[in-house]
């Protein structure tokens, strides 16, 4: 039980993170040389995007700006992947379609909070990213384990 008792708070502080900064965009502008990238601030606005790969495929062809597409790529992957590498530290049972289902209601979940709170729009691509973030966590997890 204590050796469930770290990963198990860390999962809920980083899942808190995550609400704060994912759903509510509190990210700061980023800045570099003369350009300047402002990530919060006021909601997306515009139909949902219920198309798997709409705006990720294009983005990885390299179409629209690249640090945009890479900043959105990895912003929708990276966070995700210490819940992937955090949830088998808790339930010992976990196997990779478990993975999957948990993966893909947490993006589903983050989503589904941007549309409650009017902060964004929904997007099938995110959830994708998302999940996919959470797969490496595992992923990561199975190997670090042996």
């Amino acid at each position: 039980m204590k050796k469930r008792l770290f990963p198990s708070v860390a999962l809920v502080l980083w899942s808190a993170l995550l609400i704060r900064f994912i759903v509510f965009k509190a990210i700061p502008t980023i800045q570099i040389g003369r350009m300047r990238y402002r990530f919060g601030g006021r909601t997306q606005t515009g139909p949902a995007n219920l198309v798997p790969f709409k705006t990720i495929l294009p983005q990885l062809r390299g179409h629209g700006h690249g640090l945009i597409a890479k900043v959105n790529l990895l912003g929708n992957i990276l966070p995700f992947i210490p819940v992937g590498f955090l949830v088998p530290l808790i339930y010992r049972k976990m196997t990779w379609p478990k993975t999957v289902a948990l993966a893909v209601g947490t993006g589903l979940l983050m989503e589904v909070l941007e549309v409650i709170f009017r902060v964004g729009i929904f997007d099938v691509d995110d959830i994708l990213l998302n999940a996919l973030g959470v797969c490496i966590g595992f992923g990561c997890f199975r190997i670090f384990r042996k």
